[in-house]
C-alpha cells in the first residue's frame, strides 16, 4: 500500500521525537517534514558511552546545525558529554552543562543512557551522587528531559527477543541492568526530583499494563509519556483497547507524539510511522503496518492494530499543546557565537576520539556553517 496522510485531521504536528545524526541528511530531513506535514519537529541528540565505537562525544553540532538553518522549525533536546568520565579531561560537569546548552538554544535535555546496552557501558547508575547536581538542575531550570528508560521486557527472554531486536544487539542477559533495576533507580531520581520535567520516551515501556502506567503517572506528577513506537506498544495497546482508551482520555495531558523518524531513512518508511500513529489515535479500524515500515516496526509480522478514534481536542493536546507546555511554544533562538564556542570544544574532543584532524571534524565544520550565516 502506499500511505496517504491525507484524510486525517488538520491540527499541527510537533514531532517530539526525531534523530538526525548526518549533516548530509539535512535535505532528507526537510523533505521528511514537508511530506508529513510537521508543524515542528525536535532533534534529539546522542551522547557517547561507548568511545571504542564511537567518534564523537555527541550529537549537538548536527542539532546545531539545522537549528541555525531553520530556526522557526527544529527544536532540539542536547546531549551530555562524558568524555572526561570516560576518558579524561576538561569536560564540564554535567549541571554545568545543563547551563551551557540552555545558554547556546538547546530547549531540553536528551538522555538514551538508560537504554540498557547504553546504561551498562556507562557503568553509573541513575541515583548515583554523580547525576544528583545534573538532575537538580534540571528540575530548577525547569528544562524538559526526554529520558529513554529500559526496553521491550522481550529482549530479556531468550526465546522472546524478536529477530530485528537481536540483530541490533537488543537482547540483555545477566551482565545488563534489569528493567526492574533500571526503573528502581529512576524511581530514586523522581522521589528526589519530585519537579523534574521528564518526558519518557516509548511510554516507559508500560504498554503491556494500564494499570502500571496510571499508577506511575499518579506517583509523578511532572511525568509525561512520548508513544513512539516499538511496534509492541501498539499492539498491546490494540490488545487492550477499551481500557487504553480510557486512559488516553483521562491522561490526555500527559501524552506526546514522536515517531523516532531516523535523518537516514527513506520518506516512504518515515511517513509509514505517522501514518500508523496518527491512523491509531485518530480511527478506530483495524489495519495492519504497512510494508513500507521500516525493520523495527516489523510490518513482515501482520499482526492487526485497533484504533482509539480520540476526540479532537485530546488529539490537539497530543500532536502539540502538550509539548508547547512543555518545551515553549516555539523554538528557543540559537546563540551563534556560543553554539561556535561548543562546537569547537567538542571537536577537540571528536579529534581525540576518531584520531583525524580537528579541522576535519563536525564541530568545526558546523562552528564554520554558522560564521557563513547573513547577519
Amino acid at each position: 500500500m502506499v500511505v496517504d496522510l491525507g484524510d486525517f485531521a488538520k491540527i499541527p504536528l510537533i514531532d517530539c521525537h526525531v534523530h538526525f545524526g548526518q549533516l548530509g541528511s539535512m535535505k532528507n530531513v526537510l523533505d521528511i517534514l514537508g511530506a508529513a506535514d510537521f508543524h515542528r519537529i525536535t532533534l534529539l541528540s546522542l551522547a557517547s558511552t561507548r568511545f571504542d565505537e564511537e567518534k564523537a562525544p555527541n550529537l549537538n553540532p548536527e542539532a546545531i546545525a539545522l537549528k541555525a538553518l531553520h530556526p522557526e522549525m527544529f527544536y532540539a533536546f542536547g546531549g551530555l558529554d562524558y568524555y572526561a568520565v570516560l576518558r579524561g579531561g576538561g569536560t564540564p560537569h554535567l549541571s554545568d552543562q545543563v547551563d551551557n546548552l540552555e545558554r547556546i538554544g538547546f530547549d531540553g535535555i536528551k538522555m538514551v543512557e538508560g537504554k540498557p546496552d547504553s546504561r551498562r557501558a556507562l557503568g553509573i547508575k541513575f541515583d548515583d551522587p554523580f547525576f544528583e547536581d545534573y538532575f537538580q538542575r534540571l528540575e530548577e531550570r525547569r528544562l524538559p528531559l526526554l529520558f529513554h528508560v529500559a526496553d521491550p521486557e522481550e529482549f530479556w527472554d531468550p526465546n522472546a527477543v524478536p529477530s530485528w531486536a537481536k540483530r541490533s544487539g537488543w537482547f540483555y542477559d545477566s551482565t545488563f541492568p534489569s528493567k526492574q533495576q533500571l526503573y528502581e533507580e529512576v524511581g530514586h531520581v523522581l522521589d528526589s526530583h519530585p519537579d523534574l520535567r521528564v518526558i519518557f520516551a516509548h511510554f516507559y515501556f508500560l504498554s503491556g499494563s494500564p494499570e502500571a502506567a496510571a499508577e506511575f503517572i499518579e506517583n509523578h506528577s511532572c511525568v509525561s509519556l512520548d508513544i513512539t513506537p516499538g511496534i509492541e506498544m501498539y499492539h498491546n495497546f490494540s490488545a487492550g483497547r477499551d481500557k487504553w482508551r480510557e486512559f488516553f482520555m483521562k491522561y490526555q495531558d500527559k501524552i506526546l507524539f514522536g515517531t523516532d523518524i531516523s535523518s537516514d531513512q527513506s520518506i516512504e518508511s518515515a511517513l509509514a510511522r505517522v501514518w500508523i500513529i496518527r491512523k491509531f489515535l485518530e480511527t478506530d479500524a483495524v489495519f495492519y503496518a504497512p510494508y513500507e515500515s521500516d525493520s523495527l516496526l516489523d510490518a513482515g509480522a501482520r499482526k492487526p492494530l485497533q484504533g482509539l478514534n480520540l476526540p479532537t481536542q485530546v488529539l490537539e493536546k497530543i500532536y502539540c499543546e502538550n509539548f508547547r507546555r512543555l518545551s515553549g511554544s516555539i523554538p528557543k533562538r540559537l546563540d551563534h557565537n556560543l553554539a561556535i564556542e561548543e562546537c569547537e570544544r567538542l571537536a577537540g574532543e571528536e579529534a581525540l576520539m576518531g584520531g583525524g584532524a580537528m579541522e576535519s571534524s563536525v564541530g568545526i565544520a558546523v562552528a564554520n556553517l554558522i560564521r557563513n550565516l547573513p547577519h
